[in-house]
Order: C-alpha cells, then sequence, then structure tokens
C-alpha cells in the first residue's frame, strides 16, 4: 500500500480560497465544492490501499522484476483497460475526477480571480494523464528489449504507484509552447512538408525543439508526425489535399481552404471543432486521435507516422539523456 495524498499545498490552499469565496456568495455551489473534494480524498484512499504493483503476493514461482513486469506489460496488451492493474485503473479515474473539479471550478464566474491558477493546476492534471498514455503507447509498440523499454516501463510504475508524473513537467511545457505558437501561426500548406512553418515556429521556441529538429528533422517519420499535429489533418487527409491541389493546381492553401477542398466536418480535424474549448483539451484529444492511427498504420505495416510527434519527442529526451 502507499498513501495517496488527494491534494497538494498549493492545491488546498487555492481550493480553500474558493471554497471561502463561494459560502459567502453561492452557498449551493459551496456545498458542492466540498462534497466533491469529500469524494476525491475517499478515492485517493482507496487507490492508496489498493495492491502495490511490485509487492509480491506469493502466488507465482516467478521473482517480480522491471524486466519481467515490462515484458508482461508489452504481452498482456496494456491498452486493453482490463488488462489494466486495479491500482492503475482506480488511480486513473482519481486523475480525471481531480482534472473535473478544477474544470468545475473554471466554470464558475465568481472565481475568475483565480482562473490562472485554476487553469495551471487543470494543465498540470490533464499533462498528467497524457503522459500516462504516452507511456501506454511507447510500451505497446516494444518488444521489451529495446533500451527505452525499462525507462517507460519505470515511469509508469512511477504514475501507477504514486500517481505522480516523473517526467511530464519535463516534456509537456515544450508539447504546450509548440502548440500555443501553432494555434498562432497561420498555417499556409503548400509543400506539406512545413518547411515555411518550421523557420516560423523555431524562432519562437525553447532551444530542445531546436536540437530535436536539427537532429531529427530530416527523419520522414518525424516530419509526417510533426506535420500531423501542425495541420491538425491525418497523413491520409493530408495526402488527399495534395492530390487535390495538384488537380486544382494549387500552390498552397490555408487550414480553412484545407477543409473546404476535403469537405471535412468540423469532427475530422484530429483536434475536433470547437474552437471554444481549452487549447489543452484540444491538444489532448489531438494526441489521442493520432496516437490510435499511428497504432493502427503501425500494426497494418501501413505508410504514414508509426509514431506521434508526442513520442518521439520524448525518445529523443531519453535518448540525449535530457529527461
Amino acid at each position: 500500500m502507499s498513501e495517496i495524498i488527494a491534494f497538494s499545498s498549493p492545491e488546498r490552499l487555492l481550493i480553500n480560497l474558493c471554497q471561502t469565496m463561494l459560502e459567502s456568495s453561492q452557498p449551493a455551489l459551496a456545498g458542492l465544492l466540498s462534497t466533491k473534494v469529500r469524494d476525491l480524498e475517499l478515492l485517493a484512499s482507496i487507490v492508496g490501499r489498493s495492491s502495490s504493483l511490485t509487492s509480491d503476493l506469493g502466488l507465482s514461482k516467478e521473482v517480480r522484476s522491471l524486466g519481467t513486469l515490462a515484458q508482461k506489460l508489452i504481452n498482456q496488451g496494456i491498452e486493453e483497460v482490463v488488462n489494466l492493474p486495479t491500482k492503475a485503473s482506480l488511480g486513473r479515474s482519481f486523475t480525471v475526477s481531480k482534472l473535473h473539479l478544477f474544470g468545475f471550478l473554471l466554470k464558475i464566474p465568481s472565481l475568475q480571480e483565480h482562473a490562472p491558477s485554476l487553469l495551471a493546476r487543470y494543465h498540470a492534471i490533464l499533462f498528467s494523464l497524457m503522459a500516462e498514455d504516452l507511456y501506454i503507447s511507447i510500451i505497446a509498440e516494444s518488444n521489451g528489449e529495446e533500451h527505452w523499454a525499462e525507462q517507460a516501463t519505470k515511469e509508469l510504475l512511477y504514475m501507477w504507484e504514486e500517481r505522480g508524473s516523473a517526467q511530464s513537467d519535463l516534456f509537456a511545457p515544450a508539447l504546450q509552447q509548440l502548440w500555443e505558437v501553432r494555434h498562432s501561426v497561420v498555417p499556409v500548406l503548400g509543400t506539406l512538408m512545413g518547411t515555411v512553418e518550421l523557420l516560423q515556429l523555431s524562432f519562437r521556441l525553447p532551444p530542445s525543439w531546436t536540437e530535436f529538429l536539427s537532429l531529427r528533422g530530416s527523419d520522414i517519420q518525424v516530419v509526417h508526425a510533426l506535420n500531423e499535429f501542425l495541420f491538425s489533418l491525418s497523413f491520409e487527409q493530408l495526402k488527399s489535399l495534395q492530390r487535390v491541389m495538384n488537380e486544382k493546381q494549387l500552390k498552397s492553401v490555408s487550414r480553412e481552404d484545407a477543409k473546404r477542398l476535403l469537405n471535412l466536418r468540423p469532427s475530422q480535424l484530429l483536434e475536433g471543432g470547437d474552437e471554444g474549448e481549452l487549447s489543452a483539451i484540444r491538444l489532448y484529444r489531438s494526441f489521442l486521435r493520432r496516437n490510435d492511427l499511428a497504432r493502427i498504420r503501425r500494426d497494418a505495416g501501413r505508410s504514414g507516422p508509426h509514431r506521434t510527434l508526442e513520442q518521439q519527442l520524448l525518445l529523443f529526451l531519453w535518448a540525449e539523456g535530457k529527461a
């Protein structure tokens, strides 16, 4: 068993401030907040009481190690929810519930003075979920012998045991920066290789991106993954767009033109179509959809990116000893 702390000290202080404000102005919402907080504390306690992933229950002659556990995760089909350990499944539910709590507070107009702090916590929790999905996707494509398989397993087990992310605070800011810059740049889809866009982006991003693109930017898999990330179109949609552009003798198109030419519904965009949603939610949805497509291509041996840009970045950081 391990103790799961429902709220860090800064989170507790922030929630208490919100509670105090609501008690004086909106008692009903204050009562609802209090209930949600108690429920999360109970759920954290249940997660903490769940069997540890590293403890030996004496039900098998095989000695547990990080290596054997990594192989087990790979062989069982880690992306299938029924194969997740109870502690992992309950812990994820706890994290999602905590995300919803801060999302609930963000929607209350009277708490807008605390919106920046609430949004920061919301983003941190969302990126921890994304990190968990990222580790799972990396392990799922492993045969257990790659140099990064043990690293990915170690990070995932830490998250499942402690409900913390040892690495998301290292790569999450880089992803969020690229996503935000990507939304501030009006894309012009010409060669679809992203050359002009990359030049524009690189000047506004931290050195880690410059180094990643410098060392890995010639890898066609990275190029394809980056295009999906930047343009919110799948590899297959981008290929279709290139054909339409050739037929119509168009040298470049905007993102809006691309949607019109492909006759895409908003839901067919990788990030979804609700412009009013939080940027981090759109990034997370984009990652999940790109990850599913990458897995399908990888399993079927189809052309296109077999890893998401997030996977490529994290594996690069591990290989370079930066994470």
